[in-house]
C-alpha cells in the first residue's frame, strides 16, 4: 500500500516532463523523421553508449541510500539530464542551449510538488521555547531550530509540517524557533547559525523537558550527514515508537472542582 501511495506521488506534470527531459536526447536520436532533421547520424555512437553506461553506474551509486521512489526518480533524471546536456553540445552549441533552455522553464513552471497539508507547529519566540520546554515535562516534543535564509530549511519546512500533521497529540507535539532571529538560544543548545553552518536545519527531541537526542549529530570540528526526508526523520528518531509510547499514556487533563 505504501509503494502504491509512493507510485501516486510521481504521477504529476513535474515528474512526467522530468522523466521526459531525462531521455530526449536517446528519443530525438532513435526516431527516424525527428533524427535526420537535427543531426547527421541516427544511431547512437559507441562513445556515447559508454557515457548511458556510466551514467547507468553512477545512478546505482547515489541511489542506494534513497528512502522513497520521489527521490530516486529525482536523483536520476538529474544526473541524465547532465549527461543530455554534454550530449546536446556535442551535437551542436544551439541544441545545448534549447536543451538547457528547457530544463529551465521545468524548473520554474514544473516544480517539484510539496506538502501544502495541515500543520501543527508551534512557532517560539526567544526565551517562550524554555518556559514551554518546563511547563509540563510530560510533553514531548520535536524543535527544529531553522534560519529563514537557509535554503535546506526551506526545503525541509514541508516535511516537518506533514510529519506534525500525522502524529501530533496532546503529550507529543512540534514546534520551530528561527535561530536567524535568537542567535543566543542557538548558542545555548550549540548550534552552529552562521552562514556556512552545516548544521540548519538541527532537530532536537526533547523528553522530560531535556535534550534527548538530536539531528544532525555534531562535533566540535565535524557535522554528520543527515538526510531530512520523512522517511529518515521518522526512522532516526524512532517516531513510530515514540508515537505508540505518547498514544498510550494520554495526558490526563485535571478539572477544578467548583467551591
Amino acid at each position: 500500500m505504501a509503494l502504491l501511495d509512493d507510485w501516486r506521488t510521481v504521477v504529476n506534470a513535474h515528474y512526467i516532463s522530468n522523466i521526459i527531459l531525462a531521455v530526449l536526447y536517446f528519443i530525438l536520436k532513435t526516431t527516424p523523421t525527428v533524427c535526420t532533421f537535427l543531426f547527421e547520424d541516427c544511431k547512437l555512437e559507441i562513445k556515447e553508449w559508454e557515457w548511458i553506461t556510466f551514467l547507468g553506474c553512477v545512478i546505482v551509486l547515489k541511489n542506494r541510500k534513497e528512502a522513497t521512489i520521489n527521490k530516486y526518480i529525482s536523483t536520476t533524471c538529474l544526473f541524465a539530464k547532465i549527461l543530455n546536456v554534454v550530449m546536446f553540445f556535442k551535437q551542436s552549441p544551439g541544441l545545448g542551449i534549447a536543451y538547457c533552455v528547457l530544463c529551465l522553464l521545468q524548473f520554474i513552471f514544473l516544480p517539484e510538488p510539496t506538502y501544502n497539508g495541515p500543520e501543527y507547529v508551534t512557532y517560539f519566540r526567544g526565551p517562550h521555547l524554555e518556559e514551554e520546554l518546563e511547563k509540563d515535562t510530560r510533553v514531548r516534543w520535536f524543535i527544529t531550530f531553522y534560519a529563514a535564509w537557509s535554503p535546506t530549511c526551506m526545503q525541509f519546512a514541508p516535511t516537518f509540517s506533514e510529519v506534525s500533521a500525522e502524529y501530533s497529540l496532546n503529550n507529543l507535539k512540534f514546534g520551530k524557533i528561527d535561530v536567524s532571529r535568537y542567535p543566543a538560544l542557538a548558542e545555548k543548545f550549540k548550534i552552529d547559525h552562521s552562514a556556512w553552518s552545516r548544521q540548519l536545519p538541527t532537530i532536537v527531541f526533547f523528553e522530560d523537558g531535556k535534550e534527548k537526542t538530536r539531528r544532525p549529530l555534531s562535533t566540535k570540528h565535524h557535522t554528520l550527514k543527515f538526510s531530512s526526508t520523512k522517511e529518515n526523520f521518522v526512522k532516526e528518531f524512532e517516531l513510530n515508537e515514540v508515537y505508540n509510547q505518547c498514544k498510550k499514556n494520554p495526558l490526563v487533563v485535571r478539572k477544578k472542582k467548583d467551591d
